[in-house]
């Protein structure tokens, strides 16, 4: 599939996403102590939670979200780079390519990139995994909310690179790849990979939520959660590169931006701690979104 059906596959699970939120957006109460949890240790659930809630303190959040979605939307329609055309594509040469790059210009398999969309739509969904446990269900359409704004950042941004950067994608180099797909709309976006930085935004965001709500969690349950979180986006990636969609250093960039905007969010909704030295805090100035950093000596 090409980078317009993925979208559309994604417009058709936002919207369920939303409804979900509206239908589910309650503040919850701290009374989960000693209830019972499979995911913690003997059982028992003893954590309060994590995280601050309430609109007023996702205004920052959403202004972000939507600022940075909307600059990607905007420099993807203002792109005036034009595809390759037949005579431009012979002109090219794969050793111009770096060498540790050089390998996916040999790639394509329609299979790879119909499994790595369809590991993008499952990192999608992926929020629904907080209704299995009754502490992430109790707060469930805020999480799908943090979970919003973790798609919409992570989202504007690659938009944003892909846009700016315009590297050619590795098939464009391989004569086998059908020259409709060479001459795409999308021939130039190469770095990073949408794909793989959606896997890894959500899969660390979902075992970040998770870790924060159960600090007892039972080891073996932990082991495997993160294991998992990691191991996800690195199979899209290699996907993607079998696919001949990307080149390594497209993936490892989107693993490593997507991986720290899956961690932030929920880090910049933790419950301040009178200890913390280092702390971050949204702040809402005249109608201007920003981030507040303090340490304390």
């Amino acid at each position: 599939m090409n980078q317009n059906k993925s979208l559309m596959q994604l417009r058709n699970i936002i919207p369920t996403l939303l409804l979900l939120l509206t239908l589910s957006t309650t503040y919850g109460q701290d009374n989960l102590r000693n209830t019972n949890c499979w995911l913690c240790k003997n059982n028992i659930h003893n954590n309060q939670i994590p995280y601050t809630f309430g609109w007023k303190h996702e205004i920052p959040y959403i202004a972000t979200s939507a600022g940075l979605l909307a600059t990607g939307f905007i420099l993807g329609k203002t792109n005036s780079l034009t595809p390759y055309t037949p005579l431009e594509l012979n002109d090219l040469n794969r050793n111009d390519v770096i060498p540790f790059d050089r390998g996916a210009t040999y790639n394509w398999s329609t299979e790879a990139s119909t499994a790595s969309d369809i590991l993008l739509i499952g990192s999608v969904a992926s929020p629904l995994l907080f209704l299995t446990n009754k502490p992430t269900r109790q707060n469930f359409g805020w999480l799908i909310l943090m979970s919003l704004e973790v798609m919409s950042i992570n989202y504007g941004i690659t938009t944003s690179v892909k846009n700016l950067v315009n590297r050619p994608r590795p098939y464009v180099y391989n004569p086998n790849v059908p020259i409709n797909v060479q001459t795409g709309t999308d021939s130039k976006e190469s770095f990073y990979s949408g794909h793989v930085s959606n896997a890894a935004a959500m899969s660390f965001f979902i075992a970040t939520v998770m870790n924060d709500y159960h600090p007892d969690m039972k080891k073996g349950i932990k082991i495997t959660m993160w294991s998992v979180a990691a191991i996800y986006p690195a199979i899209t990636g290699y996907l993607r590169v079998a696919a001949g969609k990307h080149y390594r250093t497209d993936v490892i960039a989107a693993y490593a931006v997507g991986a720290l905007t899956g961690w932030i969010i929920p880090f910049l909704h933790k419950k301040k701690n009178k200890n913390d030295k280092f702390s971050f805090a949204p702040v809402n100035i005249q109608g201007n979104a920003g981030l507040y950093m303090s340490y304390k000596f």
